[in-house]
C-alpha cells in the first residue's frame, strides 16, 4: 500500500483546468519528483494535496485513509507538511518564532524536541534564532521554511521549488539536506525546476504537461529519456 496515493485528481481555477485527472503514488521512504514547465500544474498538485486549493474531482489517500475532504490542519496532523514555493517565512517573526508557527499541531514537549532537531540539522538557524526571518539570506530562509515544515513531524514532506532563486553552491547544500532528511525517515514529494539535480536524488519521477502526467519512471530512467533530456535538461 502506497503512503500517498492520488487517484484521478482534478483541480480548477475558475474555468482553467490546472490539473486534469492525474494519478500517482508515493511509497514510504521514497523521494519522488514532479517535473514540468511553468504552468504544468506541479505547485497546484502540492497545494491540492495539502488542502490549500479545493479538489475538483478524484481522491487523495494517505496511509490507507481517504483524506479528500479533510481540512488542511487535519492533513498536517495526519503527517503531511508543505514547504511552499517562495519560502513564505513570517518576515517580522524571529527564526525561533517561525519554527514555533510550524509546530501548532504538536505538544510542547514535541515542539522543544523538534526545535532541537531543527538546530542540529540547520546549525545556521541556531546562530540566527533571535534574528527576524526577513533579514536572512535566501538560502537561510529556504532552510527555515523546510525546518518549519519539519516541526510537525511529517511522514511526507512536500517541497515546492526549494532551489528557486538560490546560488548554485546553496542549491547543492539544499539538495544534500533533502537527502539527509529522507535518510532520517521522512518521505519526500518534490517539485523542482532544476530537473537534473532533482532526478539525480529521486527514486522515481513524474513529468507533467498542461495538467497531465505524460511520463513516469525511476529518476535514472527519466534522466536518460531523450524527450526529458531535450526539454528539461537542456539537451545534455
Amino acid at each position: 500500500m502506497a503512503l500517498l496515493e492520488i487517484k484521478d485528481m482534478h483541480t480548477n481555477y475558475g474555468v482553467i483546468k490546472a490539473v486534469r485527472g492525474i494519478s500517482f503514488q508515493v511509497e514510504q521512504g521514497e523521494i519522488v519528483t514532479l517535473i514540468g514547465s511553468n504552468g504544468a500544474g506541479k505547485s497546484t498538485t502540492l497545494n491540492t494535496i495539502s488542502g490549500l486549493v479545493p479538489i475538483g474531482g478524484g481522491e487523495i489517500w494517505f496511509d490507507g485513509q481517504n483524506i479528500t475532504k479533510l481540512e488542511t490542519h487535519d492533513r498536517v496532523k495526519m503527517g503531511i507538511a508543505l514547504s511552499p514555493e517562495g519560502r513564505q517565512v513570517f518576515p517580522d517573526l524571529s527564526v525561533e518564532g517561525n519554527l514555533r508557527m510550524g509546530a501548532y499541531t504538536v505538544s510542547k514537549e514535541t515542539l522543544e524536541e523538534e526545535q532541537k532537531n531543527a538546530y542540529e540539522l540547520f546549525p545556521i538557524l541556531y546562530e540566527r534564532r533571535k534574528q527576524a526571518a526577513g533579514t536572512l539570506s535566501g538560502g537561510e530562509q529556504q532552510m527555515l521554511a523546510v525546518a518549519r515544515a519539519l516541526m510537525c513531524r511529517p511522514q511526507v514532506l512536500m517541497l515546492d521549488e526549494p532551489s528557486l532563486g538560490l546560488a548554485p553552491l546553496i542549491v547543492a547544500e539544499i539538495f544534500k539536506l533533502i537527502q539527509r532528511i529522507n535518510k532520517m525517515g521522512t518521505t519526500i514529494l518534490l517539485v523542482e525546476q532544476n530537473a537534473r539535480m532533482a532526478l539525480s536524488i529521486s527514486d522515481r519521477g513524474y513529468v507533467l504537461e498542461t495538467g497531465k502526467i505524460v511520463l513516469s519512471g525511476t529518476g535514472a530512467e527519466l534522466a536518460a529519456d531523450e524527450k526529458v533530456r531535450s526539454v528539461y535538461l537542456g539537451g545534455l
